[in-house]
């Protein structure tokens, strides 16, 4: 017994608004960041070097604070590729057999990296306050474990 055109739209409709929604779950936003950045709060600065490692950029200002920088890139998969054909054909009585190789080479700039840059200000060893700029993408993901 097959169903009515109705029953079938309605269960499309329903796969289609449960795979968006997976797809919007999926997707990090400013409010993931902010928990990122908060679990480091009071963090000592061992924590984070052991998790992050040795930062990019570190300072000391005239009030004893530290500051220290971490970078975290993300670079685009290169663009380029080889490939290889194998072909063969037959016409009346005769045939033949080809191979090819190409190369695919990019065209236009390559996409800049996606960059988290993270300053934490640490006082007595402790994170006291933190600047995060990045993508949420890339941010979000960089919470304490």
């Amino acid at each position: 017994m097959s169903s009515s055109p109705a029953v079938r739209t309605s269960s499309s409709r329903k796969r289609a608004a449960v795979a968006l929604a997976a797809l919007l779950a999926a997707c990090a936003t400013a409010q993931d960041v902010e928990k990122a950045k908060s679990s480091w709060q009071g963090a000592s600065y061992e924590d984070v070097l052991r998790v992050w490692g040795a930062p990019a950029r570190s300072t000391t200002t005239a009030d004893g604070r530290d500051w220290h920088t971490w970078v975290t890139d993300s670079y685009p998969p290169a663009q380029s590729s080889v490939g290889v054909g194998l072909g063969g054909f037959r016409i009346g009585g005769g045939g033949g057999v080809g191979m090819g190789v190409g190369m695919g080479v990019p065209v236009g700039s390559p996409e800049p990296p996606a960059r988290c840059e993270r300053t934490l200000v640490f006082d007595n060893g402790r994170v006291i306050d933190q600047s995060w700029a990045g993508p949420p993408s890339m941010c979000a993901d960089l919470k304490r474990p």
